[in-house]
């Protein structure tokens, strides 16, 4: 019977392990049509407040609120750009998933200094260790990446 067992999971476990294959091939098309989709509806959301300086007249309140919305959308095509990635690798990248971390990191220092928002020292001094950080782990991460066999 032990042998019995063995084989009915070979057989079926190799026909799972097909439709596992096919279902997530499936699956991350269907995901990046809608990272498409929503990457499209960003933009037009950025170019669509394009009307304040038209109907408005107001060039101030426009900067205002197109900077920020851009480098948000930088974020996000970062983002998405890390997951089209794990889904063509099959395999997360360190040095991929820290990229919007610091393209989010330096967009919240924009938008501060941007907004002149009074921030203090301390903060100031986080956000250059948290850069400096990731910038050495990212550095790090693309040096000793499996993919690459040799030892520097």
């Amino acid at each position: 019977t032990l042998h019995g067992f063995k084989q009915f999971f070979f057989f079926f476990g190799k026909h799972l392990s097909n439709f596992f294959n096919m279902a997530l091939k499936y699956i991350i098309n269907v995901l990046i049509i809608y990272i498409i989709i929503v990457l499209v509806i960003g933009l037009a959301n950025t170019l669509y407040s394009i009307r304040t300086i038209f109907f408005e007249g107001q060039m101030e309140s426009y900067l205002s609120r197109v900077v920020p919305d851009i480098l948000t959308f930088l974020v996000l095509i970062e983002l998405f750009r890390s997951f089209v990635e794990y889904f063509r690798a099959k395999r997360l990248r360190l040095h991929t998933m820290l990229d919007p971390a610091i393209v989010f990191i330096v967009r919240e220092l924009i938008v501060k200094l941007y907004t002149l928002e009074t921030c203090g020292n301390i903060p100031l001094v986080g956000f250059a260790v948290l850069l400096f950080c990731l910038g050495i782990i990212r550095t790090l991460a693309i040096l000793y990446s499996p993919d690459d066999q040799r030892i520097p």
